[in-house]
């Protein structure tokens, strides 16, 4: 009986479950695993290009629709103060969509403000492309100037550039472009 007891011990001592050197082990491979399959640094920087890039992608859109609902030429600009256009390539620092009645590309008294955008919280470079330094709808829809956004995180690395291209049509399209180096 002795025996028996001894052997029953001895078996429920071993099936106790994973030891703590087990376990460490355990969770160091699979950390080893998820950093080889999800860099977590790229992902974020996606992350954070894409959610600007819809930022911009929006009020394109907005500025559009409300030129066309308005009947009257709709412009986006870049701004720093929400209540003026500022010259300059970077527009991360905000921008702002207006109704431009008289056409003179900047936001005179008695014109409707319809959305301000904030600065961009995340380092990234805004670059709208295009001979004029805002982007305007007609009341049909379609772009007084046509030109793309393009969109890089900072400092430049491999990951793609976010674009968003208006067509003199008005077609509005988000795509990716080549890599921000």
């Amino acid at each position: 009986m002795d025996l028996l007891l001894l052997h029953t011990t001895l078996n429920h001592k071993c099936n106790r479950g994973f030891t703590l050197v087990e376990m460490m082990i355990t969770i160091v491979l699979i950390a080893i695993m998820v950093n080889l399959v999800v860099p977590i640094g790229q992902v974020a920087e996606r992350f954070k290009l894409d959610y600007v890039n819809q930022r911009i992608y929006a009020s394109a859109v907005l500025a559009r629709s409300e030129a066309i609902k308005r009947t009257e030429i709709v412009s986006v600009c870049r701004s720093t103060t929400g209540n003026s256009c500022q010259a300059g390539v970077n527009w991360a620092d905000g921008w702002v969509v207006f109704v431009n009645r008289n056409g003179n590309n900047s936001i005179d008294p008695g014109e409707d403000v319809i959305r301000v955008y904030n600065p961009v919280s995340s380092p990234v470079d805004i670059v709208w492309s295009s001979n004029a330094r805002l982007l305007s709808f007609r009341p049909r829809g379609s772009a007084v100037q046509q030109g793309s956004f393009s969109l890089c995180s900072v400092p430049k690395r491999s990951t793609l550039q976010r674009l968003v291209n208006i067509s003199g049509s008005g077609l509005i399209r988000k795509r990716e472009g080549l890599p921000c180096l």
